[in-house]
């Protein structure tokens, strides 16, 4: 199934009535500083993320560990494996519920054909089926503009164990490493859409900014940017108009 959400719907900053039960949440800044009292918040939202997403791609290593293929695995049943891991006390709750408008406990369920869902505690109704989870993903993946064109698809099963064992080396690294730096993608993003950007987001609204307008806006701002340089390369002939992609001028797409 192919979800997309339009881009005036996420730029509006409503959330998306999904069920009668469930409305996918647009988190604001605020709600992001939130996080553990502040503290980590970022580090710790982007935990959630990662969760949320289960991408397969990035588990290679957890699912080779327990015989799967990564390549033949879903992001729906790795998000099931995954509940049966340890985690910290609310970390699965938190993480739904900064994306879910309605508050609910969850736990993982299981229908009489032996598929997987979650049903939340105070109403069975209320579930998260392979297809709810689906859209839950493509939202969160969109307002945080991720995309996965920078990931590896292997031509064969030799090239499959080389990527996951470089994987499993890399994974060993980042353990080892004291000297883990802060995590600041939304932080560097709010400085520069407040100071570097046009003025319409300032250190005053952008606590009450959906997560998306950061993102949106630094994206905005260096096509304006590079469409700019472009028509100045082209009015003092640095530039040849036969080697000008004309899409690059259109900021607005």
């Amino acid at each position: 199934m192919r979800v997309e959400f339009e881009k005036s719907l996420l730029m509006s900053g409503n959330d998306y009535r999904l069920t009668p039960f469930l409305s996918l949440h647009h988190p604001t800044i605020e709600e992001i500083l939130q996080i553990n009292q502040g503290c980590f918040c970022e580090r710790i939202y982007w935990q959630y993320v990662q969760f949320l997403l289960s991408d397969p791609y990035s588990n290679m290593v957890f699912l080779d560990d327990i015989g799967k293929n990564f390549m033949e695995t879903s992001p729906f049943d790795v998000f099931m494996l995954q509940w049966e891991q340890p985690f910290p006390t609310n970390f699965v709750d938190d993480a739904l519920q900064l994306f879910i408008t309605e508050k609910h406990h969850f736990v993982k369920s299981q229908y009489a054909d032996g598929s997987f869902c979650l049903a939340a505690t105070d109403n069975t109704n209320c579930q998260i089926t392979r297809e709810i989870y689906e859209y839950l993903c493509e939202w969160v993946k969109a307002i945080n503009k991720i995309n996965d064109d920078d990931q590896i698809h292997p031509a064969d099963e030799s090239a499959r164990q080389i990527l996951i064992e470089d994987m499993r080396q890399e994974l060993k690294k980042r353990q080892k490493r004291t000297d883990a730096k802060p995590t600041n993608r939304i932080g560097n993003l709010m400085s520069a859409v407040a100071f570097g950007g046009n003025g319409a987001i300032t250190p005053f609204n952008l606590p009450k900014c959906k997560l998306y307008w950061i993102f949106e806006a630094f994206h905005v701002e260096n096509k304006k940017a590079n469409a700019s340089h472009i028509l100045d390369g082209l009015y003092h002939g640095t530039l040849s108009s036969k080697d000008v992609n004309q899409e690059e001028l259109d900021w607005t797409k």
